[in-house]
């Protein structure tokens, strides 16, 4: 049997190929359905609030926006999560044999999970009490600026350089909220670690050019000592 033939046979026959690209088509389908899914989903949930926002029971709008942003990223995690299942049992693996594994292997990778799932509490705390929202202006461990989000597992604020700062939840043991407070953020807060403005050519002081005195020629000095001495003799 020459080498085209084993090929035909064994990889490219076309039981094989119809197989292959019966799956590979049933992958995309769950994929495709699963996008959009989510974008109608992100959708509803954005006309949710916007619907809450007009009754007696709304939220604050910074709270509403933090709300709506964490709904839409657990709704994202958890299509995905479902989409992938369904992609590996197009595939012939079998979830529950796979979920087997992992809890035995959940013990190693349970060390190296706790911090995510410190992060994760974290962010329901910050979340549900209300420290900071999005647009709130604050300070976190030192560092001044506006919340741009706040997810399960990180905040990402602006801070007044322009810098963008993600801080793992958490990390975050001092936050001052000017907001709240009724305050703005102040103009000329520098964040920690800042760098000190250089100094310009233009804050120092130019010198002032100092003539150095001329040295007179010895001879002369010799000369006015000697006329000086000779003025008592004539007298």
């Amino acid at each position: 049997m020459d080498l085209q033939s084993w090929f035909s046979q064994h990889v490219f026959s076309q039981a094989k190929l119809a197989t292959l690209g019966g799956v590979i088509l049933k992958i995309i389908f769950i994929f495709l359905i699963a996008r959009m899914f989510l974008y109608f989903a992100k959708l509803a949930i954005e006309k949710t609030f916007i619907i809450r926002s007009k009754t007696p029971m709304r939220y604050s709008e910074r709270r509403e926006a933090t709300l709506a942003k964490l709904c839409q990223n657990i709704l994202t995690y958890t299509v995905y999560f479902v989409a992938m299942a369904m992609a590996l049992e197009a595939m012939g693996i079998h979830i529950a044999a796979l979920l087997a594994g992992v809890s035995i292997a959940g013990l190693a990778v349970g060390f190296g999970a706790q911090n995510l799932v410190k992060d994760v509490v974290t962010g329901f705390f910050i979340i549900f009490e209300d420290q900071f929202s999005v647009g709130d202006q604050v300070k976190i461990n030192d560092i001044a600026g506006t919340v741009e989000e706040v997810g399960l597992r990180t905040t990402r604020i602006k801070a007044v350089d322009g810098e963008i700062y993600f801080f793992p939840n958490s990390m975050i043991t001092k936050v001052a909220n000017y907001t709240l407070g009724g305050r703005e953020l102040p103009p000329k807060e520098e964040s920690a670690g800042t760098a000190a403005p250089a100094v310009t050519p233009a804050a120092v002081p130019a010198a002032i050019p100092v003539k150095p005195a001329e040295d007179k020629p010895a001879e002369a000095d010799g000369e006015k000592s000697a006329k000086e001495s000779e003025e008592p003799a004539r007298g």
